[in-house]
Formats: structure tokens, C-alpha cells, sequence
């Protein structure tokens, strides 16, 4: 069997007296000056100061009557009145238990709709002149010759020497060839435990004078931390640890430095395998570089050994400028 609602009286003041408080359900004219009740200006009493509406029956909500305002119960055929029909009213709104609304904020007119457009346009113009000013101006190029000024080139290969390396991670990801494996018990992350539920009363406007309270919970959690193994190990790796280079300073032509003397002490023969210390070449890099000028200017472009080759001291270079002033070093060919 559901469990039987207990009905509240809403409250409305009297607009024609000043008497406060009245009840919503009982008092559906004032007793003090006979004034119709007013179903928009009910409200909800201060929490804890709520006045049960004994023995009270819902039927629906109340309907307002058209002629005088008045509220009517939803069984009633008539307007208690002014005695005219139910026929085509509509039920009274229902108010929200909320807090006390804000003052409605001041209306500002707004500048009449043409001016406003007309500024908008005009905005709106500029901006797309503007945008499109700025494509021409960093996408446009002109043609010009420069002369290459200088050429530089260099390279280098990183040495790698294999090494003990230090780390930690969480031990279910520890590399198959670590060794000196530690562990020590470290929290990993979180997880939400349920911990009971955080209710409050809702309080409903039934529309006829009268509200009820609904108990409302939602699930409340706890953060618990969650511990894992945390494993501390060694593993050997290799690592860059110097590079040798060579540059325009000591060849005209690109040439690749002698890596030297290498520590080339393999486990197990040629297996590829490096014991602690044993070295081996790494990495390469090399750039090459045009100084070009023309007409009191200067750029410098990085470009592939193929055109750095292909331009020597003093040739003649054709060459895309921006109108910004930079060049376009993708030009070059």
C-alpha cells in the first residue's frame, strides 16, 4: 500500500489589507477584509514552520476564474466567487520553491535595429578586408635573383655508449632484462566507494493551496586511495654520450667525421649485444646552408644537400621574396 502524503498549506499575503501569512488551502478569501485569494502570489513557508492541511483531499490543481481571478477548486463546477463557469479556464501555475527572486534587472533599449546592422556591417567589412590583406600579404611572392654569399655545411653522428640505467615503474611493467628488481608498496590511484546517500525534502506545489514533501537522495562517495607494488630496478641501455662533428671549417665538401676508436665490446661475439661500456654510432644529422643577397639584403636558407651542391660561391640564384621581406627558401631547386 503506498504510503499517504501529507499535505501543507501554502501562504499568501492579503494585497488589500497587509495581513501576512494567510493560509492557502483555509483561507481562500481574507479574514480580515474579504479580499479573493490570489493563487499567483502564494509561497512557500520558512522550513520548520510548515502547517499541516488536516484531513485535506487532492482533487487537482485549483482553476482560476476569468472574470475575478479568484481561485477555484478543481471540483468546483462554479466560481465560489462571482459564481461565473468553469468552462475554458485554465489551472493556476504552480510555484517553484526556490529562493527569493532577484530584482527583475533594468531594461536597457536597445539602439534601433538598423544603426545597430549598419555597425555590424561595417565591422564585419573591415575584418574580412583585414583577413584577406593578410593571406595576399604572407602568401605573395616576387621574383628576384640573389647571390649566393656564403655555403656552409656539417655534420655530426652521436656515439652511444651501453650503461646501467636507473628507473621505476609500476611492476607490472618492469622489462623483461632488468635486474635488481626492488619492490615497495606505493598508492596507485583512487576509486570511489559508495557512502550512503545525501537527502533533503523538496517541497511541491499542488496547485490547490496545498504542497507536499518529497525526501530526494543521491548517492554520496568517498575517495579510497589504491596501493600497488612499485618496482625500483637497473636494465642496460643505450645512451648518447658525445658527438663527433665536422664542418665547412675543415673540408669544402660534406664529408662524414671519423667516428675514432670505438669500444666495440659485444656479448657473445657479433650477437649485437653491448657489454657495459662498449660503444657503438648513433644518430646522424647534417644541414646545409645558403647565404643569399640581393638588393642590400640578406637570407639565410637551410636546403638539401642536392641544391646546397648544386650552388657554389657567387652563382647566381633565382629566388622567391614575400612581400613581408622574407623568402621563400622552399623555392630553391
Amino acid at each position: 500500500m503506498a504510503e499517504q502524503e501529507t499535505y501543507y498549506e501554502m501562504l499568501w499575503d492579503c494585497p488589500q489589507c497587509g495581513t501576512l501569512g494567510l493560509l492557502g488551502d483555509s483561507h481562500r478569501h481574507c479574514p480580515t477584509c474579504g479580499t479573493a485569494q490570489d493563487p499567483t502570489k502564494r509561497y512557500f513557508p520558512k522550513p520548520g514552520e510548515e502547517v499541516e492541511a488536516k484531513n485535506h483531499q487532492f482533487v487537482g490543481a485549483d482553476w482560476r476564474c476569468v472574470y475575478c481571478n479568484s481561485p477555484n477548486s478543481a471540483a468546483a463546477a462554479f466560481c465560489t466567487n462571482c459564481g461565473a463557469g468553469k468552462d475554458g479556464t485554465k489551472p493556476v501555475a504552480l510555484v517553484a520553491d526556490t529562493a527569493a527572486a532577484l530584482p527583475e534587472p533594468v531594461a536597457v533599449p536597445a539602439p534601433p535595429p538598423q544603426r545597430e546592422l549598419g555597425w555590424a556591417r561595417w565591422v564585419l567589412a573591415a575584418l574580412a578586408l583585414l583577413v584577406v590583406g593578410l593571406i595576399f600579404l604572407f602568401s605573395s611572392t616576387k621574383e628576384t635573383t640573389a647571390t649566393v654569399a656564403q655555403r656552409s655545411w656539417a655534420r655530426e653522428i652521436q656515439i652511444e655508449q651501453m650503461g646501467r640505467v636507473s628507473d621505476s615503474v609500476w611492476c607490472d611493467s618492469v622489462p623483461g632484462d632488468a635486474y635488481g628488481v626492488s619492490r615497495n608498496r606505493e598508492q596507485r590511484s583512487t576509486r570511489q566507494v559508495a557512502d550512503g546517500q545525501t537527502c533533503h525534502d523538496e517541497r511541491i506545489d499542488k496547485g490547490d493551496g496545498t504542497f507536499v514533501k518529497r525526501r530526494e537522495c543521491t548517492p554520496r562517495y568517498r575517495s579510497e586511495p589504491v596501493y600497488d607494488d612499485r618496482c625500483r630496478y637497473s636494465v642496460n641501455r643505450w645512451r648518447s654520450v658525445r658527438a663527433v662533428k665536422a664542418g665547412t671549417q675543415e673540408s669544402l665538401m660534406p664529408v662524414w667525421p671519423s667516428a675514432g676508436n670505438l669500444n666495440a665490446n659485444f656479448l657473445g661475439g657479433n650477437s649485437g649485444v653491448g657489454a657495459i661500456g662498449s660503444e657503438r654510432q648513433g644518430a646522424r644529422r647534417e644541414t646545409y646552408v645558403l647565404v643569399l643577397s640581393a638588393n642590400g639584403k640578406t637570407w639565410t636558407c637551410n636546403v638539401s644537400e642536392s641544391v646546397w651542391s648544386k650552388y657554389q660561391d657567387g652563382a647566381t640564384v633565382p629566388l622567391k621574396v614575400h612581400l613581408t621581406g622574407g623568402a621563400d627558401c622552399a623555392s630553391l631547386q
